[in-house]
């Protein structure tokens, strides 16, 4: 574990508040800080839009932050303390646990078999797409989880990106 200040030489006392800037500099500062960031095998990687001022406001705050240093895997930005109540952090609305707490809610944990577990997952895909793109989330409907787009033979609609690919002796990839 390294902690970013120390590895990076930048405190996080250096990184002046966004009201402090335009929009531009907020702009030019936030891909300098998230590059250099992914540098050090913590990258920043939103779930939802969260507009640049938030984003470099949140890095900013908890820019002081432990990571693992790992070449082959890769290790991201944690944009909330651990402990910190949803929609409390620097992302306020846009908060990313917020977005997960909604997304789970009420849910149980349960059997399903394959079908019942293909509809639910259905279901929790299209009300996503439908809060992120609004009237436009048609246009990323998920038809890989819809039986009705099964092919003749029961597999799904996978756009050729099948995880039965070995099973079938498909290693043209390999070749």
């Amino acid at each position: 574990m390294r902690n970013i200040p120390a590895w990076t030489g930048i405190h996080p006392e250096m990184l002046p508040p966004s009201e402090m800037l335009n929009d531009e500099q907020v702009k030019a500062i936030l891909k300098s800080l998230v590059g250099l960031l992914a540098a050090c095998n913590c990258h920043v990687v939103f779930q939802t839009e969260v507009p640049e001022r938030f984003q470099y406001e949140t890095i900013r705050q908890n820019f002081d932050q432990d990571v693992r240093v790992y070449e082959w895997n890769d290790g991201f930005f944690e944009f909330c303390k651990t402990g910190t109540p949803s929609k409390t952090c620097a992302l306020g609305e846009h908060c990313q646990c917020a977005f997960f707490g909604e997304l789970f809610e009420g849910m149980i944990e349960e059997d399903l078999s394959p079908e019942e577990e293909r509809a639910r997952d259905l279901e929790f895909e299209v009300r996503h797409i439908q809060k992120k793109y609004g009237d436009e989330w048609m246009k990323y409907y998920p038809y890989h989880l819809d039986k009705d787009y099964d092919d003749e033979y029961g597999n799904p609609h996978d756009y050729g990106m099948g995880s039965n690919d070995e099973e079938e002796g498909d290693d043209w990839w390999r070749k």
